[in-house]
């Protein structure tokens, strides 16, 4: 198809082709029923962006000009009356702004808002989100707190405050992070708008574009968001049942030059798995030979069920590397989006600077009232009512899964955290399983989400925080039987696959 288009205009491209494609159906060069070329031969023959053709294809069919049949192409489906006349002025002025192609490429982590939206809508059991479960929020003892504050420094928390944090919340975090080993002042610690946005800082302040962060595959779909965006470099480690590959890590490290490494070693999302002492120092001494920082993400650390408390990497660190990042969105409330970050006082200094650009600093009313609802002793109180209940509902859905799932199935058995990873047989594709799982009102998170590399297909990841025992067993039960079908279904195709096979040969 020959289109012409002028370079030197200042009609934009995507409106001339428009233009021309509309004039040509309008002089019966094209009719009703024709076929389009597809955008990217369009785009190639015309030496143009394919975003540039998808926006005019967009506006053709915004006006009912044009139709997309799905595996089979773009066909005419109205003709216009007359093509457009006046000045080309007038033309632009009447044309949408074309968002899809300044826009670029949609983040690959858009799956979180639509899982939130399509939560919010339904009704049923949810084992796809690692949320605090809402029933257990205290809510008057923390409506009392924020009273509190309000009446006694509301006119300072509603001001402007400073960038690192509200003081008093800056000590707490010190004094708690004591109790772990970690020794740290409060000048050293800056609060966030949560860890994601304190991976950002971090991304921001020591990762250039074009250099390579170290990470765990699978991992945290956030830190794939921050790290492992379109553009970016990446090394991901294999994770096993004690955490990443440390012998690949050491290799790699010894042969590419990362500029940090990410891990989640308490309760990692999604594996479960908590990374053992010896492990933890190997791992601290590989960063510490190729002077590579590690950030340590332990937002899930009080979460423990079962075991024996582990000591933070940041507690064993004897060389300043560790930057350590924790939440109250897991222990307390997501909502209020307070988080910190823990780190030598020269980076604080400059993670201090970066973040003053982005909001100047986290809401000081949150702030304070997590500082008030934790200095009276009620988050700890909190703390231990949700890990009882989430240790129950944990245990729930293990013994559901061990009466429930096929033999061909295999799970972590975690001793804290918000979820349980989960190996469906090989032949089951896990996006198929939730759409069939999210018309019973079930939903969970598929392991492609989690991946840096190529994902295994045949991977879920199930939250037990936000449903009680008895709708986490339903649940789980009907999950095995969906699965337990789809099996029989397989086997039942597989020799009338293989005798067709034969007959043809034949």
């Amino acid at each position: 198809m020959h289109i012409e288009l002028s370079r030197e205009s200042h009609t934009p491209l995507y409106t001339q082709i428009v233009t021309e494609l509309r004039r040509k159906m309008t002089d019966g060069m094209l009719k009703v029923g024709d076929r389009l070329p597809a955008n990217r031969e369009l785009a190639k023959a015309l030496g143009v962006n394919r975003n540039t053709v998808s926006t005019a294809y967009a506006e053709l069919a915004a006006d009912g000009l044009i139709t997309a049949r799905v595996g089979s192409g773009t066909y005419i489906s109205r003709v216009p009356a007359a093509a457009p006349t006046g000045p080309i002025k007038e033309q632009i002025a009447l044309s949408p702004m074309p968002w899809e192609a300044l826009l670029g490429v949609q983040s690959r982590d858009n799956w979180l808002h639509d899982m939130h939206s399509f939560e919010q809508r339904r009704e049923g059991t949810s084992l796809a989100l690692a949320l605090p479960s809402a029933e257990l929020f205290p809510l008057d003892d923390f409506r009392r707190s924020v009273d509190r504050v309000l009446r006694t420094r509301g006119r300072v928390l509603l001001q402007l405050g400073t960038t690192g944090g509200y003081p008093p919340l800056q000590e707490y975090i010190a004094s708690r992070l004591m109790l772990s080993g970690v020794r740290v002042s409060p000048d050293e610690v800056l609060i966030t708008n949560g860890c994601q946005q304190s991976l950002d800082l971090i991304r921001q302040v020591l990762v250039e574009p074009g250099e390579e962060v170290a990470i765990e595959n699978p991992t945290y779909p956030g830190a794939l968001s921050v790290f492992c965006a379109a553009g970016s470099k990446f090394i991901s480690i294999p994770m096993g049942q004690t955490g990443m590959d440390l012998n690949l890590l050491e290799d790699l490290l010894s042969q590419r030059r990362a500029k940090l490494i990410y891990v989640v070693p308490s309760f990692h999302n999604p594996t479960g798995t908590t990374m053992p002492v010896s492990k933890r120092r190997r791992l601290i001494e590989i960063a510490a030979q190729y002077r590579v920082p590690i950030v340590e993400d332990d937002i899930y650390r009080e979460l423990r069920y079962s075991g024996p408390e582990l000591p933070p990497l940041k507690a064993m660190d004897e060389h300043g590397l560790v930057i350590y990042i924790n939440s109250f969105s897991k222990v307390g409330f997501p909502g209020l989006r307070v988080g910190w970050i823990t780190a030598p006082r020269v980076v604080i200094d400059h993670l201090n600077r970066v973040k003053q650009r982005c909001d100047l600093h986290a809401s000081l009313l949150a702030q304070a009232a997590i500082h008030e609802f934790a200095r009276i002793g009620l988050l700890a109180k909190h703390i231990k009512r949700v890990k009882k209940a989430y240790g129950e509902r944990r245990d729930a859905m293990l013994r559901a899964l061990e009466k429930h799932f096929p033999g061909e199935s295999s799970w972590s058995k975690p001793d804290g955290g918000m979820s349980i990873w989960v190996r469906l047989p090989d032949s089951i594709n896990s996006s198929q399983l939730l759409s069939q799982a999210a018309e019973k009102g079930i939903t969970f998170v598929t392991g492609e989400h989690f991946y840096a590399s190529p994902p295994q297909q045949n991977m879920i990841r199930l939250s037990f925080t936000m449903a009680g025992p008895q709708a986490i067993e339903q649940a789980v039960q009907q999950l095995g039987s969906l699965i337990r079908t789809k099996l029989l279904k397989s086997r039942k195709e597989k020799p009338a696959r293989r005798g067709d096979g034969v007959r043809a040969l034949v």
